[in-house]
């Protein structure tokens, strides 16, 4: 029996610590309350003497304790039958009539008591349970208020906090959509390469499956469901990247110069899968890529633990949108994994275009 109580009195007080409306209650009415109703209790006796003081104020500060205990618990039917932003109206009405009848109630209980054991000597007088019973009724008003503000606030983190799940989501859907991708057109590409490349240089053409082989090796393992981890180590991208530039390399030709300058103390920094990939694409899939006006990518890492990526702009004539598999999907990328931390700066002039990646280091 005593743990049984011990418990609900444990989760009454972690409820009060965990609700601010308690906390609100508790500090800014039960502190003038209290003192207001001993004093309509006993009148000048409760400020005279120390005992009718001390003993008054921790019998009548427990009391309004339990009554607000019960007026909370009462409060949660009254918001699940009016829980719509419009019907604040009803709420307050509720509220303040049930409080005021809990707490009158209660109060015309603890009088009878305390006349018929004259606790502390008091003696019932008309006049001063008339005084008590608008005191309450104003404390029950502004209970009603405090209540409504506090509801009014927890529908409103509700809904920020709904709000940030559905965004969330959408991003999520993002880049699920971007995991499932493998771009048709690079493998299609790859093959019309191989295909010359078995006639013209087999030897070449071995070298190029087997670099083929370990790009959709990677990818398959950053998207497979059996991968560990959102974020790859930078050094295992860059394994990645070196295999997928020899790709385009024979692809383009001399159309194409790409150049990695990654200091070795950043290696271990981790970055999202695919997200040189997705750059290089980006570049290529903009700017003109040929033998007379050759694409420059540069891939290196900043003094301020940065990755940059660098290209020299050659716009094509056609403008090309942007997609989920380009610049939009990393931005998204990153957004979902690290919020501000993984913020993505973009520079753009006449020459060139840059993205500076962060580095996430765990």
């Amino acid at each position: 029996m005593k743990s049984f109580r011990f418990r609900s009195f444990e989760r009454y007080f972690n409820s009060m610590r965990d609700n601010r409306l308690n906390f609100f209650i508790i500090v800014l009415v039960l502190p003038w309350l209290v003192p207001l109703i001993c004093y309509l209790m006993w009148g000048r006796e409760y400020f005279v003497n120390i005992g009718v003081f001390l003993g008054g104020t921790a019998i009548n500060f427990s009391l309004c304790l339990l009554a607000h205990y019960i007026n909370q618990t009462v409060a949660v039917y009254v918001a699940k039958l009016y829980p719509d932003t419009h019907q604040s109206a009803y709420r307050v009405a509720f509220w303040f009539i049930l409080y005021s009848v809990i707490n009158v109630s209660i109060l015309f209980l603890v009088l009878y008591a305390y006349d018929r054991i004259h606790l502390f000597g008091f003696v019932l007088r008309t006049e001063r349970v008339v005084w008590s019973v608008f005191t309450l009724l104003g404390a029950s008003l502004i209970a009603s208020g405090l209540t409504e503000l506090a509801y009014t606030f927890m529908q409103w983190k509700t809904n920020q906090h709904e709000l940030q799940q559905m965004e969330q989501k959408q991003l999520q859907t993002e880049l699920d959509l971007v995991k499932q991708q493998v771009n048709p057109h690079f493998l299609f590409n790859c093959l019309n390469s191989l295909s010359v490349l078995i006639t013209e240089a087999p030897v070449v053409a071995e070298k190029f499956v087997d670099e083929m082989s370990k790009v959709y090796r990677y990818m398959l393992s950053v998207h497979g469901t059996n991968r560990e981890a959102s974020m790859v180590a930078l050094d295992s991208e860059l394994r990645f990247i070196r295999s997928y530039i020899y790709l385009l390399e024979i692809r383009f030709e001399k159309g194409i110069s790409i150049v990695l300058q990654v200091d070795d103390i950043y290696l271990e920094g981790q970055i999202v899968p695919l997200t040189l990939q997705t750059l290089i694409d980006n570049a290529i899939r903009h700017n003109v890529v040929s033998a007379a006006s050759p694409l420059h990518i540069l891939i290196r890492t900043t003094a301020t633990g940065q990755l940059e990526v660098r290209n020299n702009l050659q716009k094509r004539k056609v403008r090309m949108p942007f997609s989920n598999a380009g610049l939009s999907s990393i931005i998204s990328r990153y957004k979902i994994l690290f919020n501000q931390a993984g913020t993505i700066h973009i520079r753009e002039d006449d020459s060139d275009f840059t993205v500076l990646l962060p580095l996430i280091h765990t």
